[in-house]
């Protein structure tokens, strides 16, 4: 028996903050990591492999 996957208001505020906050924490990480000295494109490379991003979305 399948059923039908099923989009709702809560769902959609739900993964919308999961983003919001995954970004945020990218971006917290990506500024200790140039204070700490570490050249841009090392971080760059880093997130895109931990994230599974593309260069565009890093």
């Amino acid at each position: 028996m399948g059923g039908k996957v099923l989009d709702y208001e809560a769902k959609t505020i739900r993964n919308e903050g999961v983003e919001e906050g995954i970004e945020e924490g990218i971006r917290g990480t990506v500024s200790v990591l140039k204070k700490l000295g570490i050249p841009a494109q090392a971080i760059r490379i880093q997130i895109q492999e931990q994230y599974n991003l593309s260069q565009e979305e890093s």
